[in-house]
């Protein structure tokens, strides 16, 4: 459901070929908001600290907002507004990023004033019950703007990445000291990838961004004009002091943006190609051995989204949607569903169904939790995907 963000709805067009199986514990879906203007960002809007898992989303209007669940999403906190445009900053970008670990929580978003764009994150040391103010990670002065952020923590810091659209640099941010201040900006790559081909306005690695104890990774895609040429994966293994050089994950033509998730020397990693194929990879050595596995592929009657990753002691989940073709106004009702991994990614179970019957399904932010698997997702009711809410079902 991409749609949501700034790609465009090719992104949607993905078909599945393998027959789905039916889900050995699934809750029914439940609602999380019925504004019917919220949106979830793509793969960044969950995360889990101990016993709280955080849940940022975003409105039409701009407005992000923050909810926590303590049982593993079976409820939600009411929302906490923690950005909305204002007088200043007319414009926020409906895409926030959020982390956590123990009871620190990082939340990252992009802000837009008269003659510049910023990067801010906002952090909380209480597990989500109170925020501190917005500190700034970046400020570029041009239209050109700043390209997608995340954000990662892990034993060694927090890391918040970006695309500079201006000079194509990939970079990053790191702090040792649990967000309260930051090193100067790391360049840990460079792109000339435009998403909307000719339009250099547009120029964005559409990162992905994982770290678990000092290993720290980062994909994007280095060119392409339109389609993706290829994505690259840098990882650092002392705690993003230094990262090095990139090596190709896949050389084929995608839509880029990289879906990570790490824990221990696990790394997994989901995106899709163009000819509509979802692949996944990962490694099980920190990322000196990266292994690339198609899990499906075109059909004739349907099409898939992909959704995101998440690992936990080698177990790992594949989220993604499928739907038939669209006709009409509506949007189609589809099915959300995941694959298994229980040896870190090197072999995945076939797929099974999370939740059917779902209304314009995608977006899906995936997530381990105490209690099992969370998956949240927009579903939609009209064909251009405006029309939204957010969801949620939890499985084993």
């Amino acid at each position: 459901m991409r749609p949501f963000l700034a790609p465009p709805v090719a992104l949607m067009a993905i078909l599945l070929i393998a027959a789905p199986v039916a889900a050995a514990s699934w809750t029914h879906p439940a609602a999380i908001t019925h504004s019917h203007d919220a949106f979830p960002s793509y793969a960044r809007s969950l995360a889990v600290g101990g016993d709280v898992t955080h849940l940022v989303d975003s409105r039409s209007t701009g407005q992000i907002d923050y909810r926590r669940s303590l049982d593993g999403g079976a409820h939600w906190s009411a929302p906490l507004t923690l950005a909305q445009p204002d007088a200043t900053f007319t414009s926020v970008l409906a895409d926030p990023a959020i982390a956590a670990r123990g009871s620190l929580v990082v939340f990252a978003y992009r802000a837009h004033d008269a003659t510049a764009a910023y990067l801010f994150i906002r952090r909380s040391t209480d597990r989500g019950l109170t925020w501190g103010a917005p500190q700034q990670i970046a400020r570029v002065v041009t239209n050109r703007r700043i390209g997608e952020q995340s954000v990662a923590i892990s034993a060694a810091g927090v890391f918040v990445a970006w695309t500079d659209r201006v000079n194509g640099h990939i970079d990053l941010r790191r702090s040792t000291d649990g967000g309260a201040h930051f090193a100067p900006v790391m360049r840990v790559g460079t792109t000339t990838y435009t998403f909307f081909g000719g339009n250099p306005d547009f120029t964005d690695g559409l990162i992905g961004l994982a770290a678990s104890g000092h290993a720290v990774y980062l994909a994007w895609t280095p060119t392409g004009d339109g389609p993706a040429d290829s994505i690259v994966l840098s990882r650092s293994l002392d705690g993003g002091a230094t990262f090095r050089g990139p090596t190709t994950v896949f050389a084929g033509p995608s839509f880029g943006w990289a879906s990570l998730a790490a824990d221990d020397a696990d790394l997994v990693g989901e995106f899709q190609a163009t000819d509509g194929t979802l692949w996944a990879f990962h490694s099980t050595d920190r990322g000196h051995t990266v292994g690339t596995r198609q899990l499906a592929a075109p059909g004739s009657t349907s099409t898939v989204a992909e959704g995101s990753v998440a690992i936990d002691d080698g177990d790992a989940v594949f989220s993604f949607s499928r739907s038939p073709l669209a006709s009409g106004d509506t949007a189609p009702v589809g099915k959300v569903l995941v694959r298994r991994s229980h040896d870190g990614g090197a072999h995945w179970e076939s797929s099974e169904v999370a939740a059917r019957d779902v209304s314009g399904p995608g977006n899906i932010s995936t997530a381990r939790t105490d209690d099992g698997t969370l998956l949240v997702y927009g579903t939609c009711q009209d064909s251009a995907l405006t029309v939204c809410d957010i969801a949620t079902v939890r499985g084993n």
